[in-house]
């Protein structure tokens, strides 16, 4: 006996509503008044024939009739269709990335969330036969009707039960297989003008049983909380182990804890994997020395395993290829000090044609912390560039400079600013837009120029991705 709990997911009655809805619109002309001609809809109802049926259309008697034009749908079979019928055991599995969702703003980002895994059993094909009767008082009427719809049928419309991309099943067809012209089986009363013409329509349909979804729970980085305090109170101190107690000092810190312990480097296109936290920058050779400091991101994949520290298995080179990477693959960039923090810097990852230590990066720049300054035309360095000078346009009203010096001398007019400020020209003057020295939060603005963006903080403008992320601060999405 089989044993299943009650699951009921109304298929049939979607597919009913949605072949009902074919016919939901459609009208016939009442004639002109006052040169404008008016039409009437005629209404769709679900009923199948019966003798308490028929008794309630002519309200239990002989001399009612019924309004017209109307259109009333019906089954008139469910069949099994062992023609389509396919291997009952079959389980089909799809993996499911939902985008990542902010409980305390109640929206989601764009950023990856919660992994599913849905099992889709094999669902059992039926054949559903349905009638369709077309009430109208007169053959215009009739005639009206009938060639709206059977114009639809060529052979068949195709529609969809529901939106669920999951939903294997959700395409199904209808067909027409049968027109009778007048069906007088059906109870209209003692009116003999009433007509009624019956189409048959056949719809190869699934119905499925319910699938089983499950979340996915993949370790991306370990948080380890110690706790050092003076005081074990708080910690349950139990004096039966003071052996484990006794040795408790400090404050509580956190642990991070990565494959490897990696650090990436972002600069400009390209994403860095590093063995240990790289020293100096891109242009001097000690960051990127190639064997002791550079990482393979094979390595880190474990596509190939073991490997030599430049990246190699015994004496077989690196391919490039082996690198499982796809079209939907990213990294992700923490730039908070919180490591739970969900709003993280995304962008596209794809493979390095030259170097297996790198990426290459392109950003998504809908990630990108939302801006706090207007965006500025160019950054500059005062001293040697100004406007008009042949390294700079014409000055014009709008235009915004950050700068990188202070103002010295009169190429900018009687006017003066400071190292990491922002001006503007407001057609007639220039004046400080943005003065550093006196901001005590975040800053964020965009250069035009480079299309970069740029953020103040510390006293120094930097880019807002580029730079060094610690192991915990980046995630690889393939």
């Amino acid at each position: 006996m089989a044993n299943m709990d009650y699951f009921y997911d109304a298929q049939v009655r979607r597919y009913l509503l949605q072949f009902m809805r074919i016919f939901g619109e459609f009208k016939v002309s009442e004639g002109k008044r006052g040169g404008v001609t008016y039409y009437n809809k005629a209404p769709v109802r679900y009923s199948d024939m019966s003798r308490m049926v028929a008794h309630i259309l002519t309200k239990g008697g002989e001399n009612m009739i019924n309004s017209t034009p109307f259109i009333a749908c019906s089954i008139q079979s469910l069949l099994i269709a062992r023609d389509r019928t396919q291997d009952p055991t079959l389980v089909s599995k799809v993996q499911v990335a939902e985008r990542a969702y902010d409980t305390n703003t109640s929206t989601y980002g764009t950023g990856k969330g919660n992994l599913y895994s849905t099992d889709r059993i094999m669902p059992v094909p039926y054949n559903l036969t349905m009638q369709v009767d077309i009430w109208s008082s007169n053959t215009d009427q009739k005639l009206q009707l009938l060639e709206q719809i059977l114009i639809l049928f060529n052979p068949s419309l195709q529609l969809q039960q529901n939106s669920n991309p999951l939903d294997w099943a959700n395409i199904f067809e209808v067909e027409l297989t049968d027109i009778q012209w007048s069906n007088r089986s059906i109870p209209a009363g003692v009116d003999e003008t009433l007509d009624v013409a019956t189409l048959t329509f056949v719809m190869p349909i699934w119905l499925s049983p319910p699938a089983a979804v499950k979340r996915q729970k993949i370790i991306n980085s370990i948080t380890a909380n110690v706790y050092k305090t003076d005081s074990t109170g708080d910690l349950g101190y139990d004096s039966d182990i003071y052996d484990f107690f006794r040795t408790i000092d400090g404050d509580m810190e956190i642990q991070t804890i990565t494959p490897n312990n990696y650090w990436v480097s972002i600069d400009g296109a390209e994403a860095t994997l590093f063995k240990s936290a790289p020293t100096g920058t891109p242009a001097q050779s000690v960051y990127d020395d190639g064997t002791t400091v550079k990482a393979n991101w094979n390595d880190l994949l474990e596509v190939l395993a073991p490997q030599t520290s430049s990246g190699s298995a015994g004496s077989n080179a690196v391919n490039l290829a082996d690198i499982p990477l796809t079209a939907g693959s990213t990294l992700q960039l923490n730039i908070n000090n919180d490591l739970e923090s969900a709003s993280l810097i995304t962008g596209t990852i794809v493979r390095s044609v030259t170097d297996t230590a790198k990426l290459v990066f392109t950003l998504d720049s809908d990630t990108l912390p939302s801006t706090t300054q207007t965006d500025v035309t160019r950054i500059v360095n005062p001293l040697n560039n100004y406007p008009g000078d042949g390294t700079l346009v014409a000055v014009a009203t709008g235009q915004r400079y950050l700068l990188t010096n202070e103002i010295v001398g009169d190429n900018w007019g009687i006017f003066n600013a400071d190292i990491h400020d922002i001006i503007e020209y407001d057609g007639a003057k220039w004046i400080v837009s943005l003065d550093a020295s006196a901001q005590t939060t975040v800053q964020y603005v965009k250069n035009l120029y480079t299309n970069k963006q740029y953020k103040y903080e510390n006293a120094s403008w930097t880019s807002t991705h580029e730079g060094q992320y610690n192991p915990g601060y980046w995630k690889l999405n393939l």
